[in-house]
């Protein structure tokens, strides 16, 4: 896995990854102006890619008190209510 790594960071995916063992799956982390690029090589090299999408990761997590963590939830809970909405990142630890 390192090794892939350290092939794909040309291609602007990061160095961390997460890797569920139940399923055979990893997940890599990458810059989305490289998106299609990473994808191929991903093909080439004879992986099977069974997702992909582009998400918002946060630099900086907060820790939130318990009271704090039930409002922001309601809200988000509310704010995915709209048809118009599609997904709500947050933030918080």
């Amino acid at each position: 896995m390192d090794e892939l790594i350290l092939d794909l960071i040309d291609y602007g995916v990061e160095d961390e990854f997460d890797e569920d063992e139940e399923t055979n799956e990893i997940t890599i982390y990458g810059a989305p102006t490289s998106f299609g690029e990473i994808q191929k090589h991903l093909e080439a090299e004879g992986f099977e890619v069974t997702g992909a999408e582009f998400t918002y990761i946060p630099n900086d997590l907060k820790e939130v008190s318990d009271e704090e963590r039930e409002t922001i939830d309601k809200m988000v809970e509310r704010l995915e209510d709209f048809d118009d909405v599609q997904t709500v990142y947050t933030n918080m630890k």
